[in-house]
C-alpha cells in the first residue's frame, strides 16, 4: 500500500500531527494491490474506536478515500483494512480542534492528473485541515483611463480583486513543500472559498523552532479570490462623440467625425 508523494495523509511514518474538526476534513488517495474495504479509527494505544466502510472509490489500483467517522476523540490514527486484515500502518495523528482555532480546511484538485495524484472524476479530491489561516483582506485595483482630446480623462473600465495573506504556523520543510504543491492545483478551496496563489511562497527560516529535532518555520504567500468586480463605460448607450466618433441616424453607422 502506498500514498502519493505529496499527500499530507501518510501511513507508517512519523509526521507532525494534523488538526481536524470532523472526519469531513479528510479526503486522500492511496494505491493498493489488494482491495481496500474499510478504514478504522484507532486510539493512541491501538484500540479500535470506530470502523466504517467510509467512501472508498477504486480506479485501477488507486483509491479515493473519505472517512465517515461519527466519533470525535481528542486524537486518533487511521488504519486501512482488506476484510479483517490490516494493509497499512498507522496514519498521522489527528488532533481535534475547534472551528475558530488556528487552522484552515484546504481542498484541492486539478482538471488532469497532477503531482502524482489521479483526478479521474471530480470527487477525486484531496482535503485536509492544516495549521494556517488567511487574514488581512485587501483589494487589488486596476483602472483603464482614456485621455480625451480636450485634456480631460474618463475611466473606461476598472476592476477590483480581493486578496488575502496566508500565514502558516511553524511547520516542517516537508509540510511547506506539500502546501506549495496543493496551492498550485487548478482548484483550491480554503474554508470553502475558491482561491488562487498569487506570487511566491516565502519561508522565514531566519526565525525557526526545533520540534523533535526538526527545524520548523512559518510560511507566507498571497492568495486571491477568483471573482473580480468590474465596471465599464463602454456600453451600448455610450456617447462615442467624445472619442471622435459619431453615428448616422439612418442607418446607424459609426464613423469618424469630419475634421
Amino acid at each position: 500500500m502506498q500514498i502519493p508523494e505529496f499527500s499530507f495523509v501518510t501511513f507508517g511514518q512519523a509526521n507532525k500531527p494534523l488538526p481536524y474538526v470532523s472526519a469531513g476534513d479528510i479526503a486522500f488517495q492511496a494505491t493498493s494491490d489488494v482491495l481496500i474495504t474499510s478504514v478504522v479509527m484507532a486510539g493512541m494505544n491501538g484500540e479500535t474506536i470506530e470502523e466504517t466502510n467510509s467512501i472508498i472509490i477504486p480506479h485501477g489500483d488507486r483509491y479515493f478515500i473519505k472517512p465517515l467517522f461519527a466519533s470525535r476523540p481528542d486524537c486518533f490514527r487511521m488504519i486501512l483494512f482488506n476484510g479483517g486484515s490490516a494493509i497499512s500502518g498507522y496514519s498521522n495523528v489527528f488532533v481535534r480542534v475547534d472551528d475558530d482555532d488556528y487552522s484552515s480546511r484546504i481542498e484541492y484538485r486539478s482538471r488532469e492528473d497532477n503531482f502524482g495524484f489521479i483526478y479521474f472524476q471530480r470527487f477525486f479530491v484531496n482535503a485536509v485541515r492544516l495549521p494556517f489561516y488567511i487574514k488581512d483582506p485587501r483589494f487589488a485595483q486596476s483602472t483603464n483611463i482614456y485621455n480625451r482630446r480636450n485634456g480631460s480623462r474618463k475611466i473606461v473600465s476598472s476592476s477590483v480583486s480581493r486578496e488575502y495573506a496566508l500565514e502558516t504556523d511553524y511547520i516542517t520543510e516537508d509540510m511547506h513543500h506539500k502546501l506549495v504543491i496543493a496551492l498550485m492545483h487548478d482548484e483550491v478551496y480554503i474554508n470553502g472559498q475558491l482561491l488562487t496563489k498569487a506570487g511566491d511562497y516565502a519561508i522565514d527560516w531566519g526565525n525557526y523552532l526545533k520540534e523533535s529535532g526538526m527545524k520548523t518555520s512559518k510560511g507566507t504567500c498571497i492568495v486571491a479570490a477568483n471573482t473580480v468586480s468590474r465596471s465599464s463605460n463602454c456600453g451600448s448607450r455610450h456617447d462615442w462623440s467624445e472619442f471622435g466618433f459619431e453615428f448616422d441616424v439612418q442607418p446607424r453607422i459609426l464613423h469618424m467625425k469630419a475634421s
